[in-house]
């Protein structure tokens, strides 16, 4: 019974968003890994005052981050936890933390995203 409760939390644990010091240490994968999504939507921002005219690209960039949140818990979980502890621990201050950055992109490195031609 003790493992199906473990699993069903695991469950609970990936569909969540992140939180905001986590989004933080997933900033540069973001830059690099959703870089499509990304660039549309720093572009359409820069080109409109309007909130709601950005939302297909806002959509699109959630979505993206949402995913990659997943694939970092199902590949780098005891890392990222370090490493966003870390963050939030010190008022988002990268340069404290630095040793557990190193040990999470170590864990998952920072990639272009497939297909990118870079």
């Amino acid at each position: 019974r003790s493992s199906r409760q473990g699993s069903k939390e695991q469950r609970l644990e990936m569909a969540r968003v992140p939180y905001s010091h986590e989004l933080y240490g997933m900033a540069r994968h973001i830059v690099f890994r959703c870089e499509k999504e990304h660039k549309a939507a720093v572009e359409c921002k820069k080109q409109h005052d309007w909130p709601e005219d950005c939302k297909p690209e806002s959509e699109a960039i959630v979505r993206a981050t949402n995913k990659l949140y997943k694939e970092i818990m199902e590949t780098a979980p005891e890392e990222f936890k370090e490493f966003a502890s870390c963050l939030d621990n010190y008022g988002l201050r990268f340069a404290r933390c630095r040793d557990k950055q190193k040990a999470f992109e170590t864990a998952f490195p920072l990639v272009a995203a497939p297909g990118d031609s870079k």
